[in-house]
């Protein structure tokens, strides 16, 4: 008997050596990416601290291939690294959440019920109560500091006229047909009463509350078409009274207004009167009785989207590109001067601060890594991970992705991404993909998803580049003149000049890339979407050295793009005037 209780203990040991071993080699030896595996990723966003800096709210998107679409649930997660829950979860849409200013209850956004509403719940977990019902659902909200209201941004109602016309006859385009407008309704959260506060022929963007809860200020426009964003102005409207006042008119954009918590100046985003598709968006701003506004980051040569307050009204944060990464900055208000606080060859987005401004909750991603949810004290960057969502990739091999730069035709330095194939090794050459990205002033990024612009690791790319890795594909990924992240001279760099500079980054990349040994010059493949479409059509007319090409919502006669596209203006700035004005330009510059 104890000679086969031995034997057993023996059979035993060597299977938990086997199971260890297999799992060593998998460790050692990861496979490829297959589409699967990258339909199985999940994304993160709306990242939210909670205002005593111990909690982080954050939405995870889970891909439900059977019903086609994402399935987005509200999660909740300690920042001293304790294990996260779901904390808001139905079948049909949970997101966007809020923490009340007093950090009681957590508002968010669901269709459960038919249409986006807004609905409450503990932080604690428990049943979601529904908040608001009005029609047509709800797009954007924000808590009043003293957390007694809610201001919501809701479009008004569609005239029967029209309603009846779409009813039966569908929904036809109707050039100039009058747009409907999106006005501030507020909600009390007691008593559930619902009012509107703005209305008249205005587009209202974004908003902000005074510390008092007495004031808000947004930012509106003439229309929602995309040109006008170019004509927005700042507001301020009284709560109680309704009485809507002018605080900046000028030129130009002027957008994403933020009160100070001194309550005493408003922050924006602003093109500082620049009305230029590509200009830089500076950070201003105005004292809240008005005046004229101070460009306070005029010499940050980048662009700027939104911005937030520090606690004592002294600093205001922003993210903005720089090269292959994506950084969070500060600038003092009183010196302009700007620092860069996160730091890493990584993307960093999506900041969110405690209500002393001592702690941070952020989104971080690198080449191989989707996005993770991260904290950090804000007096020094020290980020600690607090997901681990898509663990699984760990498993797959990727390939390694290598930062590399060379010279174009005239000098200029370019930089860009490469993909290595799974497998590689040094001294044999590879089949290369180009992957040219959209804009023009787009760029690819140290990122799972490397072209910018993508709500998700899949939504963001039109080519899985992970798994033609894993097929024996090197992948380089340029960013020409004319991308983000190098400064405005360098995203103007292409204006009247699609096909030529632009033309000879490329080229020039791949030629350095076959002179390393890494691409094989007999097997090139060319593609991209949108502006890289147009590239890729522009390449193969001007050249036969690609074997394969793949574009996707491409231009290929840019005088009949003109006449098809919703942002004619920007073709009018890149070519200096419209196909009447410059028809041998449009012409010469079509594929």
């Amino acid at each position: 008997m104890k000679k086969i209780v031995i034997i057993l203990l023996a059979i035993m040991a060597f299977m938990l050596f086997l199971s260890d071993r297999s799992k060593a080699e998998l460790a050692l030896n990861p496979r490829p990416a297959t589409i699967d595996d990258l339909m199985r990723i999940k994304n993160i966003h709306d990242v939210q601290i909670s205002p005593d800096g111990t909690q982080v709210l954050y939405v995870i998107s889970e891909p439900d291939v059977e019903n086609n679409r994402y399935d987005r649930d509200v999660w909740l997660a300690q920042t001293d690294g304790q294990k996260a829950f779901k904390l808001a979860s139905s079948p049909q849409r949970d997101d966007n959440p809020l923490w009340s200013p007093d950090g009681k209850t957590v508002a968010f956004i669901s269709d459960r019920g038919g249409s986006n509403q807004i609905w409450l719940i503990s932080p604690s977990g428990g049943e979601a109560l529904q908040l608001s019902d009005v029609h047509g659902g709800i797009g954007s909200f924000y808590w009043s500091p003293d957390s007694k209201k809610i201001a919501f941004l809701l479009p008004d109602l569609q005239p029967e006229e029209k309603k009846k016309r779409q009813e039966e006859r569908g929904s036809p385009i109707i050039v100039d047909d009058e747009p409907r407008m999106v006005h501030i309704h507020l909600i009390e959260v007691t008593s559930k009463k619902t009012w509107q506060l703005t209305s008249g022929k205005f587009f209202v963007d974004t908003l902000s509350w005074s510390p008092d809860a007495k004031n808000i200020v947004f930012s509106a426009r003439p229309s929602p078409s995309i040109p006008d964003l170019f004509n927005t102005d700042i507001y301020t409207v009284d709560v109680q009274g309704q009485k809507i006042r002018k605080i900046v008119e000028k030129e130009g954009a002027d957008t994403s207004p933020q009160w100070s918590p001194d309550g005493r100046m408003i922050a924006f985003v602003s093109n500082d009167g620049l009305n230029e598709w590509i200009a830089n968006w500076y950070i201003c701003v105005v004292s809240t009785e008005g005046g004229e506004p101070s460009n306070i980051s005029r010499d940050f040569k980048e662009f700027v989207t939104s911005c937030q307050w520090s606690s004592d009204s002294r600093t205001l944060y922003f993210q903005s590109s720089k090269g292959l990464t994506t950084q969070l900055f500060a600038v003092s208000v009183k010196t302009g001067k700007v620092r860069q606080v996160s730091q890493g060859i990584r993307v960093h987005r999506d900041f969110s601060f405690s209500h002393e401004s001592n702690r941070m909750a952020f989104l971080v991603s690198t080449s191989t890594t989707p996005s993770e949810v991260f904290v950090s004290p804000m007096d020094e960057f020290k980020p600690l991970c607090l997901t681990r969502t898509n663990s699984f990739v760990d498993d797959i091999d990727l390939g390694k992705t290598e930062v590399i730069r060379w010279k174009s035709h005239d000098g200029l330095e370019i930089e860009g991404l490469l993909i290595k194939p799974v497998g590689f090794r040094p001294g044999e050459s590879y089949p290369l993909l180009t992957y040219v990205h959209g804009g023009p002033s787009g760029k690819f990024e140290v990122s799972f998803s490397p072209q910018i612009g993508g709500s998700s690791p899949i939504q963001g790319e039109s080519y899985p580049l992970h798994v033609l890795a894993g097929q024996g594909f090197a992948i380089f990924m340029p960013n020409p003149r004319g991308s983000y992240g190098y400064g405005e001279p360098f995203r103007r760099a292409n204006v009247n000049d699609w096909g030529h500079g632009d033309y000879f980054d490329i080229i020039s990349g791949i030629d350095y890339l076959i002179e390393k040994g890494v691409a094989d010059p007999l097997r090139l493949g060319i593609m991209g979407r949108s502006y890289g479409g147009y590239m890729t059509s522009w390449i193969i007319t001007q050249t036969t050295r690609f074997k394969a090409a793949s574009l996707g919502a491409g231009m290929s006669n840019l005088v009949s793009f003109y006449g098809q596209t919703d942002i004619p203006g920007y073709m009018e700035f890149y070519f200096s005037g419209d196909p009447w004005t410059r028809a041998d330009e449009y012409t010469k510059r079509s594929p």
